[in-house]
Formats: structure tokens, C-alpha cells, sequence
């Protein structure tokens, strides 16, 4: 990280604030219900969304790539993808993880 702002804020992205889940507690809820096996496939692959999201959303508002209303709209889309099974939700983590490539390169 590139000073001490940005880790707070990665800090609150990851570990949440007392109004607002953070991507842990939000991985916990999409992980809810799933194997063993799947849980850890896909906890696997959200832990590496996450910081990739969280370390571009922690920087200064002018510069970054990622903002709170994509936060918000991805956290339902993940969501709706788990109700619906390790399969829809492994293809949405993976389709979110090409978005968020694609917008930092």
C-alpha cells in the first residue's frame, strides 16, 4: 500500500465498520451453505478478488478504478449467484475477476 490512508481504508474494505460488512464478513455469507470442498475453492478465489478490488477501492477517490457503487452492486450479484449454487457462483466470481482486470489495466 502506498501510505497509511489507503491501508485504513483497505482495512475498513476488508474487516467492515460498525454500519457496513466488510469482504470477509460478506465472503462468510456467500460461502454459507456450500461443501467443504466448494468452500474452499471458492474462498480461494474470492480472498483474491477481494484484495485486488480492496487495494484499488482504498485508493484516493480521483485516482481509483473501483468505486462504492460497484462494491455495492458486485456484493449482490455474488449474493444472488451462491443462492443459486457453487456452479452459478463460481462463473460469477470468475467473470467479476476479468471485470476487475479488465478495469485496471
Amino acid at each position: 500500500m502506498a501510505n497509511k490512508d489507503q491501508q485504513e481504508w483497505y482495512k475498513k474494505f476488508y474487516e467492515g465498520t460498525f454500519l457496513v460488512k466488510g469482504w470477509k464478513s460478506r465472503m462468510n455469507d456467500v460461502l454459507k451453505g456450500l461443501s467443504p470442498e466448494d468452500k474452499g475453492e471458492m474462498g480461494g478465489l474470492l480472498e483474491t478478488l477481494g484484495k485486488k478490488i480492496g487495494m484499488e477501492w482504498a485508493k484516493p477517490n480521483d485516482v481509483r478504478k473501483i468505486d462504492t457503487a460497484q462494491l455495492q452492486q458486485w456484493g449482490k450479484d455474488l449474493q444472488n449467484a451462491s443462492q443459486k449454487g457453487s456452479e452459478t457462483l463460481s462463473s460469477r466470481i470468475r467473470q467479476l475477476n476479468e471485470e476487475v482486470d479488465k478495469k485496471l489495466a
